[in-house]
């Protein structure tokens, strides 16, 4: 019985190239927590935290798709979104939220 393993092999032209993908984890990260810590949301319910997962997403994005020179685009490309998504969200969901509030105040005549 052969016990030894030997890694897969990669398809052709797939090169390794790990710091884009690590790069854009780390600033989505550190950009979902800058945004949430400077925005009011801390003190509203925990739900509205979840739509963070489609920044977080677009960074997973750079890490499964074919590491080949020509995807090499798509990839920054998507880490990049997913950064500034998740740089912009929270002040994107204060805004959306304001604007419901005065709607409903406006609607109520009150």
């Amino acid at each position: 019985m052969n016990t030894t393993s030997s890694p897969a092999p990669r398809p052709a032209g797939t090169q390794e190239w790990r710091l884009v993908p690590a790069l854009f984890t780390a600033v989505t990260l550190v950009a979902a927590g800058l945004s949430y810590a400077a925005s009011d949301l801390p003190r509203s319910p925990l739900w509205l935290s979840v739509p963070y997962l489609v920044p977080l997403g677009l960074a997973a994005v750079t890490w499964l798709r074919p590491r080949t020179r020509a995807q090499r685009t798509n990839r920054i490309l998507a880490g990049s979104i997913g950064a500034a998504l998740a740089l912009f969200y929270a002040k994107g969901v204060e805004a959306a939220l304001f604007c419901i509030g005065l709607v409903v105040w406006l609607v109520q005549g009150d």
